[in-house]
């Protein structure tokens, strides 16, 4: 019985990385029974048996994201001193993952973002809730590096954090959609040039 339970353990979390593989690709409205079966190579039953309902399914796989781009984006980050050194961790390791191999699996927020209308009400609030998330881990990190003298005290933060997320959609758009080879190094560029015109003293970021 134990091996039969870690078994569909196993296979659960199998259905829930095809779940999150084919929505960063074509939207959670894509996340079908059908669709997992195929890329499983499981029946729609067997699919059906461990997802409960597709709906389910979607909320785990939203919550599951939620938690990887965390702790692939923003944890490693930690080890670094508060402010303008966190910062620039996390916005450069945030766009060498897109700009990557595995990128897509770091695209889940924006690629949803076009087809928000597929989402029913408790997938949105769940999907709302870890932009906040990782919004609020950003916006303190800018906050601190203002703190720090690091930051001119007269930008807005909210304004500073819309143009790095706007700098990131741009190199997602760069790599998957024009396959340019060299978006990490000009969207890490580009934002290097943004925090030296934001930064306090010269030299820094």
């Amino acid at each position: 019985m134990e091996a039969k339970t870690k078994k569909s353990e196993l296979t659960r979390n199998a259905i829930i990385d095809a779940g999150i593989d084919i929505a960063v690709r074509h939207g959670l409205g894509a996340v079908t029974v059908p669709s997992l079966a195929e890329k499983l190579q499981l029946s729609n039953s067997g699919v059906f048996s461990r997802i409960g309902s597709i709906e389910a399914l979607r909320i785990a796989l939203v919550d599951e994201y939620g938690r990887r781009f965390l702790a692939d984006i923003f944890f490693p980050a930690l080890n670094k001193p508060h402010g303008l050194d966190r910062l620039n961790a996390m916005v450069e390791t945030w766009i060498r993952k897109i700009c990557s191999g595995d990128g897509k699996s770091m695209a889940l927020f924006e690629v949803t973002a076009l087809s928000m209308d597929q989402a029913a009400q408790e997938t949105r609030e769940i999907l709302v809730g870890n932009v906040r998330a990782w919004r609020g881990v950003m916006m303190r990190t800018i906050t601190q590096a203002m703190e720090r003298n690091q930051l001119k005290e007269d930008i807005d933060p909210q304004a500073l954090l819309f143009e790095i997320h706007c700098l990131v959609l741009g190199a997602l758009y760069e790599y998957r959609i024009m396959n340019d080879a060299n978006t990490t190094d000009i969207a890490v560029a580009s934002y290097r040039a943004l925090i030296r015109r934001v930064s306090k003293h010269a030299g820094q970021g």
